[in-house]
């Protein structure tokens, strides 16, 4: 197994007197896709929202390629290569898909570097550059996860925090973000996944961790996680 790029250590998160996460710790292996899956109110977004410095835990620590990052500001982790595609996408909808790309290069200074990350991109989601100069708010739901993914790789993310991709997409259009993902993991980009969508998830990811009420329950290898018969059970669908 590759080094740690991140390391979480008995991480703890409260919402005023609500414990969200109780002291869990992950590993992210260098150049794998790590997965967290777990239903609604697991805390699966809350481990996202601590890595990326939108919410400070209470206690443990957060490492990145083994230096401490607990409470940095998150402008701060994005120029050091953590970047998040958040929830329900975020993209500033009176900006065109340009203007929002541009956006995820703000950080950077290297201008012919951010025109070929443009380029990847648009080859990447060839419908992102039929609409470069459409309204963001125009777009399908769809389109608009594929701008929200895009304009997180213009920043050029080490590591890139994937929160529900899949959530609220037609089928065909799931399976296109998906295969999208592993080829960017394929081209170097460390991924840590959340989604609820666990067949998915499992199949795409190398190692995974179930969470629940703010606690891992289990981990491993995500093939063996998704022939658990626990996880079939709670999230798969499946009888056992």
């Amino acid at each position: 197994m590759n080094p740690a790029l991140l390391e979480i250590k008995n991480l703890s998160v409260f919402y005023d007197s609500i414990q969200a996460l109780r002291s869990i710790s992950l590993q992210v292996p260098k150049g794998s896709i790590v997965c967290l899956i777990g239903a609604n109110g697991a805390g699966k977004s809350t481990v996202l929202r601590s890595i990326s410095g939108v919410k400070q835990p209470k206690s443990g620590e957060v490492l990145f390629n083994g230096q401490p990052i607990t409470r940095w500001a998150p402008h701060l982790l994005v120029q050091r290569g953590i970047v998040q595609c958040p929830e329900g996408r975020g993209v500033f909808p009176n900006l065109t898909v340009e203007e929002n790309l541009d956006l995820g290069a703000y950080v950077r200074h290297d201008q012919a570097e951010i025109k070929k990350d443009l380029e990847r991109v648009y080859s990447l989601f060839p419908r992102l550059k039929e609409r470069s100069k459409q309204a963001a708010g125009t777009l399908s739901g769809g389109e608009q996860q594929m701008l929200a993914i895009g304009r997180a790789l213009m920043a050029r993310p080490q590591l890139l925090l994937l929160d529900e991709p899949s959530l609220g997409l037609a089928p065909q259009v799931i399976e296109l973000i998906f295969e999208t993902i592993e080829k960017i993991n394929r081209e170097g980009t460390t991924v840590l996944l959340v989604e609820q969508n666990a067949q998915l998830a499992l199949e795409a990811s190398s190692y995974a961790y179930v969470l629940e009420t703010g606690d891992i329950i289990l981990e491993g290898e995500a093939s063996k996680v998704l022939e658990d018969p626990k996880v079939q059970q709670a999230y798969l669908g499946e009888a056992v």
